[in-house]
């Protein structure tokens, strides 16, 4: 059983911004891609899944890029399922460039959802107990993120057919996608943040509208508050640290 996945990949022209390099969904969007591929070859992946009602759904990211990734460059993605409780997985990932220098690390806890009723499901229904490897990117307990309040700036987005998954939910890399559009340009002009980390709270719905506020924070760092309009419920937090 190979619990250490290696991932080669390329920067691509349509996942990078103005300044070529690489946006932070688009990185996320190839540790999604890795963590796919290697929970399939374990007969966990989405496919999996789905045939039997069930789906992995995101409670925590935490990501931490020391350099950001440009334009052509080629990086190896590396993934291993890195601890787990009753009910929660954990994944870390680390991301290497053409040198072999770490770019970026990465954990994430995963839940097993019931499609149908929503509810969680034991892990150990999907993965077996020794499904793990005792090393971590990033240490982190996942305590709660702070509230978002105090002067900032909220703007507001509609959920598209575009941001959905296979499982029709909104895919947890347009959460931060929807957190960075109410950064402060001033801000946004110096490139993709250093630090994201994010806690996953409540789904978002095709039609739905979100209202995403950026503030408080101190030192480089920007609290993040995603909810929905029409009701007010809070769907996500996050903390971005700039360089």
């Amino acid at each position: 059983m190979n619990l250490l996945l290696r991932h080669a990949c390329r920067v691509a022209s349509f996942d990078v911004g103005p300044r070529g390099e690489l946006r932070t969904s688009a990185l996320m969007g190839y540790l999604e891609d890795a963590a796919g591929m290697h929970a399939a070859a374990f007969g966990a992946g989405v496919h999996e899944l789905q045939s039997r009602g069930l789906a992995w759904v995101l409670s925590r990211y935490h990501l931490q890029v020391a350099r950001v990734p440009l334009l052509g460059e080629s990086l190896q993605v590396s993934t291993w399922p890195s601890g787990r409780s009753a009910i929660f997985a954990t994944r870390d990932f680390e991301v290497a460039d053409a040198g072999g220098s770490i770019v970026a690390r990465a954990t994430t806890s995963w839940a097993v959802v019931d499609l149908a009723s929503k509810r969680p499901r034991r892990v150990s229904e999907v993965v077996p107990h020794d499904f793990v490897v005792d090393r971590r990117a990033i240490r982190d307990e996942f305590r709660s993120l702070p509230s978002a309040g105090g002067a900032g700036a909220e703007v507001a987005i509609p959920v598209l057919r575009r941001d959905l998954d296979m499982n029709l939910h909104v895919n947890h890399a347009v959460y931060a996608d929807w957190a960075l559009e109410a950064v402060p340009a001033a801000l946004a002009e110096l490139g993709p943040p250093r630090a994201l980390e994010v806690s996953y709270l409540a789904e978002a719905r095709l039609g739905d509208a979100v209202l995403s506020f950026a503030g408080g924070g101190t030192g480089g760092v920007l609290l993040h508050r995603i909810r929905r309009a029409s009701d007010g419920a809070e769907l996500a937090r996050a903390r971005t640290t700039w360089a």
